[in-house]
């Protein structure tokens, strides 16, 4: 899918390439739509096909507004001009946009795909209002040099050592990620910290302290203050890394057996500290086994219906679809 975050131009020339080939997509139309609803209604039954497809409103600037995807367009359509709506959303997109247009797709999941593709690219306004940040994916990054640690991004954009992800529900995620960088005792200060580790040399001896208090709770071993050097940073790093790809499972259990003796020990507030963790990468856990499971396992090819009775491939690779390619007669 293209990665390219594109700014709109003054007006709208349509929606761009696609990873779907020609076989899978129809012919962009565009409608300008009166005011009054009967009338915009019998031109959409006119005009607009009952197939599957993806659609989108532009404004009186002629920018994109909004996209959206449908089994069936001009049922879809209509919706947003029903004689009496109930769908706030639908109606704040009709009062502020006067111009429609579709591009039929030949299947219901392709233009799932083509929805997806071009919410990417071209980040419409009316697709992010009213949508739950928590609920919206993101990656989980290990960056930031020298001292790298673990963060959320949004997007890729290739500045990064490691990613995983996507990760559906951002608010759980910072929480994770939160844990992560105490439990490996990675810093978590901005990436703006001079960091000076022991093994650079100083011509005068290091008057520096720490940042925060975390260098003296043991949870950070203080590159900002040069209470460590490089290698030993780059070892924790290294274990964070390895938990995330799977090959250090026994963190969990570690973090339980602290957890249950803390709470032995009558130390509560430690051993909520401990339980916190233990179920922010418990959860965290499970969402990389997936990840993991259809990296491995999904590749291949899957056959699907094009337009004007063809038919098109999907190819799969690692749970990623990379290319699509009309089939060969």
């Amino acid at each position: 899918m293209a990665r390219t975050l594109l700014k709109q131009s003054a007006k709208f020339e349509g929606f761009g390439p696609s990873i779907l080939v020609r076989q899978m997509r129809g012919i962009l139309a565009s409608l300008p739509l009166p005011d009054d609803r009967k009338q915009a209604r019998k031109l959409i039954r006119e005009n607009c096909p009952q197939t599957p497809g993806i659609y989108g409103w532009l404004d009186s600037n002629r920018q994109l507004a909004y996209v959206g995807k449908s089994k069936c367009l001009r049922k879809r359509l209509l919706s947003y001009l029903a004689l009496n709506p109930n769908d706030s959303k639908a109606e704040r997109i009709r009062r502020h946009c006067s111009l429609l247009c579709w591009e039929p797709i030949s299947h219901e999941l392709l233009a799932l795909l083509r929805e997806q593709e071009l919410i990417h690219r071209w980040r419409p306004e009316f697709n992010s209002m009213g949508q739950p940040t928590r609920m919206q994916p993101a990656y989980l990054c290990v960056a930031g040099a020298p001292a790298p640690n673990i963060r959320l991004a949004r997007r890729l954009t290739g500045d990064y050592l490691h990613a995983y992800g996507p990760i559906r529900g951002t608010k759980r995620l910072r929480g994770a990620i939160e844990s992560l960088n105490h439990v490996f005792k990675l810093r978590d200060c901005p990436d703006k910290t001079k960091f000076e580790f022991q093994d650079q040399g100083f011509l005068f001896d290091n008057p520096v302290t720490a940042g925060c208090i975390r260098y003296e709770l043991g949870t950070c071993p203080g590159p900002c203050a040069g209470k460590c050097d490089s290698e030993r940073y780059t070892g924790l790093v290294n274990e964070s890394v390895s938990f995330l790809d799977g090959k250090r499972p026994e963190v969990i259990n570690e973090i339980e057996t602290k957890m249950l003796q803390a709470a032995s020990r009558e130390a509560f507030e430690s051993a909520a500290i401990y339980r916190d963790s233990w179920k922010q990468l418990q959860w965290l856990d499970r969402r990389l086994a997936g990840l993991r499971l259809a990296q491995q396992h999904l590749n291949g090819v899957l056959e699907i219906d094009a337009r004007r009775e063809k038919t098109a491939w999907m190819i799969l690779q690692g749970g990623k679809l990379i290319c699509t390619v009309a089939k060969p007669y």
